[in-house]
Formats: structure tokens, C-alpha cells, sequence
């Protein structure tokens, strides 16, 4: 019986490397290589028209002070003394690059440009980095694994019409770094959707509710009562649907349930999309169902299966799948190991501050790592890659409502009201600046530098306020305040001095400020 048994596990060991190496349709892994590009395309023009708000030496960022606290983002291509016009070089630089990726041009070492350079980006701009960098980052680095860009090039099709489309359908490519990615992508959704059962507020119904309510949403204030009932039942939802997704990649294709997931995957982040400043990570993900569904793709184009005699190079793992294997097991240890650490993401300071009449606990999280979690983060960030996959779990310590007050006085008129986004900018990343004003970080800084955060950022955006517009004597209040669930009773709302300063002197000169949190 010995000899048989063993001869099973060999057989079902085979059966397995053979389901993981087997080779796959190169025409999706290409269709998305071109909607990758196309996002990198927007991404990296964006980030040139926020140049100089944000990666710009004068502009709102201490690049210097913050390579200070955050030392290991120095590991980094962007280094100190670059120029605005340099920094705007590169990024339309790379938006052109990304075109390069479209159109299938050299692509492994434009993937390769692209990546180092958003890289980068994150790492210049460590202190509003946010989910749409990681997002980006990280489909850049699959396009170096990925065995893309053997079908949908330009070239070929100006040279081999109409001939060349039947040689891509027919194209087969190893497939052990397709199958790396989609774990990879049930690790996204697995993880993001079972920490999210760690919350209260998430467990309660009321988490999607405080979401909706941040700065990063929308139309904040559009929410209120009236649609508790609905969102608590989309929030339970969520919290169901989104640990689930993953099984969209075990099911078999054309399985009427995996149409139905797919379904319920696109209403998931097109509803986040249309009510968060998200839009990459957002869309990267609804782009990944080229992949999931590629079997289908290939099906609707009559491609068949590869053929083992044909190419049996095709069926080995190889370096890309090697590496990819590699990643994605150690990427998969860092996320396990922080479960043991259960005051993950937790405060390591608590402040009950009584601020414009409002009782406040914000907070102050630590990066959630020890020495088990450092080891595979490490090796992670050393080749440029910054995951986590913890979305809105954190929703119980920094959920909170911000208005500002504006008012500019200028001799001999009475005070006036102003827009405030004339002093603080509305994008995802000034609002993620702002954070830090209001008490509320999102990495570990030690206390004593924080305060000194806080000046650095209120002389920028006083600065930048400045050298817009018209001079005046300018004070900025803030009314803020804890979303709580509705059946509790709110405090009133007063407003308290963020700043104050003015323009007249050729400044700013900033006379008060609120360093504490």
C-alpha cells in the first residue's frame, strides 16, 4: 500500500504544480498591460498638476524635514535640490513613458522606469502617501513579472496587418505569474475585508456612515440621518462581500456565480469611486477582472488550450515565476504576521482634548511593526514595494467632521468670509496634509517633532494662500468634530483658531498658531 500511496501524492503533486505552471493566453494578460498604462498615463499627469502643491521644494511638503522623520524614504531616486521644473520633467516624462506601455514598445523596460519612478513619487511624498500610490506602484511592478507585451503591439500591427491578429490569438505565454498575481489580488480583498471585522463601528453598521462623512469623500455633508438605515445595510454588506471576493478566482469559468461576484465586485468600487477621492485603486481593481475572467476572454476570441508538446518551456516556473512565487509568499507572511500584534493600528497616545466645545479623542498610531513583521517588510521595501491592505478598519479612532471658517480683514473694511480652499486645497492629498494639523496621524512620529510638523505645514499653507492671492489679514478657524452614531448626543458646534497671519508684509508672517493636537 506504501508504494501506492506515495505514488498518489507524487500524482496529486503533479496535478498541482501543472494547474500552476500551465500556460495561459497572452491576449488578456495584454489587455490589461494596456488599461495599466492608460492608468499610469492619468496618475502620472495628475501628480504633474499637483507638482507643485505637493513634490515641488516650495511647495506644502518639507521634503527635507520629512526625510528627517520618515530616514528610510531616502532610499530614493528624488533627493533634495531638485527644482520644480525638473520635478514636473520627470513626471510628464513618465506620463509619456506610460504610452510606451500602451502601445507595447519596449515594455519590460519601461515598466521598469515607470515603477522606480512612482517608487518614488510615494516615497517623496511619504506623508500624504494614500491607497491610489500603493495601488499604482504595485500593478507597475507586476508588469515586470507579468509575461507581458507579446501581443497588442503597434508595431507589429502597422507592419503585419490583417494577418497579425490570428498569430496573437493563438499566443501562449507561462502562466505561474498570472497565477502569483490573482493571489496577490485575493490577498488585497481578504485582507482589507477581514481586518475591517476588527472594528466596532464596522460590526455596529455605522462605519459606512463615518466613511462617508470624511474629508476624503465627495460630498461630506450631503449625508445625514435619513440614510443611516440604507448605509448600515450596505456597510453589513460590505463587510461580508468584500472578504468573499477571493472566491470569484476559485470558481470555474462561465460559472454563473462567478458573473454574479463580478457583478457585485464592479457595484463595489464603482459606489466607492463615485463617493471617494480613490479613483486609481478604484479602478485598478475593476481593471483586474481582464485576468480573473481571461478564460472567458479567450473563449469569446476561440482560443484553445496550450499544448504541452508544443512548447514545453511554457510549463516550467521560470525566473518571472520564481520571483513572482517569491513575492507573493512573502508579501502573504507580512500580512499574517501582524495579526499577532493586537493593538495593531491602535493609539499609542490618547488625548481627551475639550475643543471648540467638543469632546475629542484624536489619535496618534504607531506603523504597527515589530521585529517578526520587520523581517519580511524590510526585503519588501528595499525593492520598492509599500503594501498593507488595512482600508478603513481604522475608522473608530479617526472618524471626524472638519469645517473651516476663512475670514480676511484688510484696513478700513469690515472682515469677510473667503473660500477656504483658497488656504487648503481640496485634493486627496491637502486633505491628508490637513490631517496632521487637525492631530490625527497616519505613521509613527515621535511628539516632540510633531509640533514641529504642524509649523512647517501651517508657514506652507499660509505661503501658498500668499502668493495666490490678494493680501489681507487672514484667520482660519476650525469646527471639527467625532462622527458619532446618531442615537448620542452631539456638543454643539464652536469654532477654534487654526491660524492666523498676514499677507501685507511681504510674508506671510504668521502671529498665532495651534501647535497642540
Amino acid at each position: 500500500m506504501q508504494p501506492v500511496a506515495g505514488a498518489t501524492r507524487r500524482s496529486i503533486r503533479a496535478r498541482l504544480r501543472e494547474s500552476f505552471v500551465r500556460p495561459t493566453p497572452a491576449l488578456p494578460l495584454d489587455i490589461f498591460r494596456i488599461a495599466v498604462g492608460i492608468l499610469s498615463f492619468a496618475y502620472f499627469l495628475h501628480t504633474l498638476l499637483e507638482t507643485g502643491d505637493f513634490s515641488s521644494p516650495g511647495g506644502l511638503i518639507d521634503h527635507e524635514y520629512s526625510g528627517k522623520i520618515f530616514w528610510f524614504t531616502r532610499l530614493n531616486l528624488f533627493q533634495l535640490g531638485l527644482s520644480t521644473q525638473q520635478m514636473r520633467a520627470v513626471f510628464a516624462a513618465a506620463a509619456l513613458a506610460s504610452w510606451a506601455l500602451i502601445m507595447g514598445y519596449r515594455v519590460k523596460f519601461f515598466a521598469a522606469v515607470l515603477y522606480l519612478t512612482a517608487v518614488s513619487v510615494q516615497r517623496w511624498n511619504f506623508l500624504v502617501m494614500y491607497v491610489d500610490d500603493s495601488i499604482v506602484h504595485l500593478l507597475l511592478f507586476w508588469m515586470l513579472l507579468l509575461p507581458v507585451g507579446q501581443t497588442l503591439i503597434f508595431s507589429e500591427w502597422l507592419m503585419e496587418r490583417p494577418h497579425v491578429w490570428q498569430r496573437w490569438k493563438h499566443k501562449q505565454v507561462a502562466g505561474a505569474a498570472l497565477r502569483c498575481f490573482l493571489w496577490n489580488l485575493a490577498l488585497i480583498y481578504l485582507v482589507a475585508g477581514l481586518w475591517k471585522w476588527s472594528s466596532p463601528m464596522w460590526r455596529d453598521g455605522t462605519a459606512l456612515y463615518a466613511v462617508l462623512k470624511l474629508p476624503i469623500a465627495y460630498t461630506p455633508d450631503f449625508w445625514n440621518a435619513a440614510h443611516l438605515p440604507a448605509l448600515r445595510v450596505l456597510n453589513y454588506g460590505v463587510l461580508f462581500l468584500e472578504p468573499a471576493l477571493p472566491l470569484i478566482l476559485l470558481l470555474p469559468a462561465r460559472h454563473w456565480a462567478k458573473y454574479g461576484l463580478l457583478v457585485a465586485l464592479l457595484a463595489f468600487h464603482l459606489a466607492m469611486l463615485g463617493t471617494l477621492r480613490i479613483p486609481y485603486a478604484n479602478i485598478a481593481c475593476m481593471a483586474t477582472a481582464i485576468i480573473v475572467f481571461r478564460e472567458e476572454i479567450a473563449a469569446r476570441l476561440h482560443i484553445g488550450a496550450a499544448d504541452r508538446a508544443a512548447n514545453p518551456a511554457l510549463w516550467k516556473l521560470g525566473w518571472s515565476g520564481a520571483c513572482a512565487l517569491l513575492f507573493v509568499g512573502t508579501l502573504t507572511l507580512a500580512m499574517l504576521s501582524s495579526v499577532i500584534l493586537p493593538q495593531w493600528r491602535q493609539p499609542t497616545r490618547q488625548d481627551a482634548i475639550v475643543r471648540a466645545g467638543v469632546a475629542r479623542r484624536l489619535t496618534s498610531v504607531t506603523d504597527g511593526t515589530g521585529p517578526v513583521q520587520l523581517a519580511f517588510y524590510i526585503p519588501l521595501w528595499e525593492i520598492g514595494i509599500a503594501q498593507q491592505y488595512q482600508l478603513f478598519n481604522w475608522i473608530d479612532e479617526r472618524n471626524y467632521a472638519v469645517r473651516y471658517e476663512v475670514l480676511a480683514r484688510t484696513p478700513g473694511a469690515p472682515a469677510r468670509s473667503i473660500d477656504p480652499g483658497k488656504v487648503f486645497p481640496r485634493s486627496t492629498r491637502s486633505v491628508l496634509l490637513q490631517t496632521y494639523l487637525l492631530g490625527i496621524t497616519w505613521f509613527h512620529i515621535p511628539v516632540e517633532q510633531q509640533a514641529e510638523l504642524r509649523r512647517s505645514l501651517y508657514a506652507r499653507f499660509a505661503q501658498r494662500y500668499c502668493s495666490s492671492y490678494d493680501s489681507g489679514d487672514i484667520a482660519v478657524y476650525s469646527i471639527l468634530t467625532r462622527i458619532v452614531p446618531l442615537h448620542q448626543e452631539r456638543e454643539p458646534d464652536t469654532r477654534a483658531l487654526m491660524m492666523h497671519f498676514d499677507c501685507n508684509s511681504g510674508g506671510p508672517l504668521v502671529s498665532a498658531m495651534n501647535l497642540e493636537p
